[in-house]
């Protein structure tokens, strides 16, 4: 096995935050457009493009790699821009200017991409694909975070029974977002927030029923 490194299953997990780098591809769902690019925390990375990004990029179609090294992963992304140059596209109009990056977006290229993660599973690194089972497992790891958007909304409004529409405040709407991904990957939330606010988020969720 070169180097040392060992093929994850499409089932397994990783954690995306140990200081590796990682090489990702996410598609977004329902069109053939595609981010490629690098992030040492590709689920942070994800957020930053969309607040419902679970539903804005497709996670069946989606993968990582993980580097050794910031630098072996820009090589990667080197290489596959290059080979990708007639398929650079425009970022899509709902993803926040700072955040799009202008020559990481592709249309038609999954094909390619699709050899690029095999061409790194070959040679032994660790890709992650799909990319679902890896956020679910990122998200059961962070569910105690969501704790602190509901001290910050507590401290705001009080209760969760008194808190207006998630669409009256802007960081209830992202508290709602975060909340919905849990929804959406069918993450149980279990005792993470408190039954109230379950309550809140049943009448205000905009995910599927």
């Amino acid at each position: 096995m070169a180097g040392g490194r060992r093929i994850v299953p499409v089932d397994g997990v990783g954690t995306g935050a140990s200081g590796r780098a990682c090489l990702y591809v996410l598609p977004c769902a329902y069109e053939d457009h595609a981010k490629l690019g690098i992030a040492t925390d590709p689920l942070a990375r994800m957020q930053a493009f969309s607040p419902r990004w679970y539903e804005f990029f497709d996670l069946d179609r989606a993968w990582l790699a993980e580097a050794g090294s910031v630098r072996e992963a820009r090589g990667w992304e080197t290489r596959w821009k290059r080979a990708l140059r007639e398929h650079a596209a425009p970022p899509p109009l709902q993803v926040p200017g700072q955040a799009a990056g202008h020559t990481e977006w592709f249309r038609g290229a999954l094909a390619t991409l699709d050899t690029a993660r095999g061409e790194l599973a070959t040679q032994g690194f660790v890709v992650h694909a799909p990319l679902r089972a890896w956020v679910v497992q990122r998200l059961q790891a962070q569910r105690e975070r969501l704790e602190a958007g509901e001290q910050a909304a507590l401290a705001h409004y009080g209760a969760p029974d008194a808190w207006p529409a998630a669409v009256a405040w802007r960081p209830l709407a992202a508290l709602r977002d975060a909340l919905d991904a849990y929804a959406v990957l069918d993450v149980a939330l279990d005792d993470a927030v408190s039954p109230a606010l379950h309550a809140w988020l049943a009448r205000n969720t905009l995910a599927p029923r």
